[in-house]
This record gives C-alpha cells, sequence and structure tokens, in this order.
C-alpha cells in the first residue's frame, strides 16, 4: 500500500517539476528575446553599412574622373604649347 509520506513526495516531485518546467519556460523567453534583440541589432548594423557602401560608392568614379581630368589637363597644356609654337613659326599672334 502507498503510505501517505510517498503520496507527500510523490506531490512534491511533481511541484519541483512545475517548478523547474516554469524556470526553463522564463529562461528560453529571456533567450529567445534576447536573440532578437541581437539580430534586430545586426539587422540595423547591416542597413547602415549597406547605405554607406551606397553612398562610397561613388567615390571611386570620382576618384578615376579626377584621374581623367588632370591628364585631359596635361593633353590639353602641350595642345595649347603646339599651338603657341605654330603661331610662333607662322608669325601669327592671335
Amino acid at each position: 500500500m502507498i503510505s501517505d509520506t510517498d503520496i507527500m513526495l510523490w506531490w512534491l516531485a511533481l511541484g519541483l517539476a512545475a517548478v523547474v518546467v516554469l524556470v526553463v519556460a522564463i529562461l528560453l523567453e529571456l533567450i529567445v528575446r534576447t536573440a532578437h534583440r541581437i539580430h534586430q541589432a545586426v539587422s540595423d548594423i547591416w542597413t547602415g553599412g549597406t547605405h554607406i557602401a551606397q553612398n562610397t560608392v561613388t567615390l571611386a568614379l570620382l576618384q578615376r574622373t579626377n584621374y581623367l581630368a588632370r591628364a585631359l589637363l596635361r593633353s590639353a597644356g602641350r595642345i595649347a604649347q603646339a599651338s603657341g609654337r605654330i603661331r610662333q613659326a607662322t608669325g601669327r599672334t592671335s
């Protein structure tokens, strides 16, 4: 026959199991919330990085434009010198 002590121990074990399940559920909920906050923060960082990349992609193009402009200016200078020499050789002043 089951004694009152055995029944009380079963109820105590059942109560402790319920408390453990409740604590585990609370801890899992905290982990899920923390993971969600981390995911949101990473998503915000990714979005910010993407915007920075979009805003700075033209810098490489600007550097190329500056390089080409310098080359064009050098060519224009050489053309101006050559046309000056042609003017001098032909005797034209204008």
